[in-house]
């Protein structure tokens, strides 16, 4: 297989390179100050993809921390979203929303736009301004988040473009592979977030038993074992050690067997909201 390093990336459909391991910077801190430092620590620790929402309230930090780190920003590959509140508002709310969030990110595109979760009667109408703005520069891809297939099929017969990436739950439990194989077959880029359900998985004997064998960490064995399935993952931390840990996964791989036995966990155990059904 192909040798992985912290520097890997996937080539997405149109040309853009997406690094494969990412930091996620939801609820890291409660003020703007404590998550810029967070965020600072991650990019010293050699993270290049970071991902961020509005409603996540780290937009700020992540701007100030790419600033502060003296890095040029066209090494970095930010990704964000647009909420539900502005794309219930239509087309100048939604526009308003990503205007606001370029401020936020000092920047003066994104490198991966997402829907962040699909309002029902408001899905096609979001995307298509999200193609404007694709059209005009200001992302160089676009996403799905939180979604099914009928979402992904109305897109793909009403618009111009079809997703870049496809943002959901990916662990053992739950592979989405309905989702996923649908995803390789059309050529969208699979990202996992909260890939280890938030510590779950450290209660997982199968997954211990493989980590004793590699000497490594639970998390660090289905980070990677994410990467080899070809899943690019955004694992959440506000502690740095936490940070190195999660990036040092490039000096062993799982095998064949393995990657059998954590394949063999999946349940498609609901590990996030209804997509189907949320007020929010």
């Amino acid at each position: 297989m192909e040798r992985l390093s912290f520097d890997s990336t996937v080539i997405l459909r149109n040309g853009v390179k997406m690094p494969r391991l990412g930091y996620g910077s939801a609820e890291i801190a409660p003020t703007v100050v404590e998550q810029t430092k967070i965020i600072r620590d991650a990019i010293d620790v050699g993270y290049r993809l970071i991902d961020t929402a509005s409603i996540y309230h780290t937009e700020r930090a992540v701007g100030q921390a790419v600033k502060e780190s003296g890095i040029c920003r066209d090494e970095f590959f930010i990704s964000t979203k647009i909420w539900n509140n502005n794309a219930r508002k239509g087309r100048k709310e939604i526009i308003k929303d990503f205007e606001e969030s370029l401020r936020r990110l000092q920047t003066d595109y994104v490198d991966l736009l997402f829907v962040h979760w699909p309002v029902q009667g408001k899905l096609l109408e979001t995307w298509e301004v999200m193609q404007d703005i694709y059209y005009a520069g200001k992302a160089r891809a676009l996403g799905l988040t939180n979604v099914k297939r009928h979402h992904y099929l109305d897109i793909m017969q009403n618009c111009d473009l079809y997703p870049h990436v496809q943002q959901d739950s990916y662990n053992p439990i739950c592979r989405n592979l309905y989702e996923k194989i649908f995803c390789e077959n059309h050529d969208i880029q699979y990202e996992a977030f909260l890939p280890i359900i938030r510590g779950r998985v450290n209660q997982m004997p199968e997954l211990k038993q493989i980590a004793d064998n590699h000497n490594k960490s639970v998390i660090q064995i289905v980070l990677r074992w994410d990467l080899q399935s070809g899943v690019c993952t955004i694992p959440r931390t506000a502690n740095k050690e936490h940070m190195v840990s999660n990036a040092d996964i490039f000096d062993f791989e799982l095998s064949d067997k393995e990657m059998e036995i954590i394949n063999g966990m999946n349940r498609e155990e609901e590990t996030n909201w209804d997509t189907e059904n949320f007020n929010f």
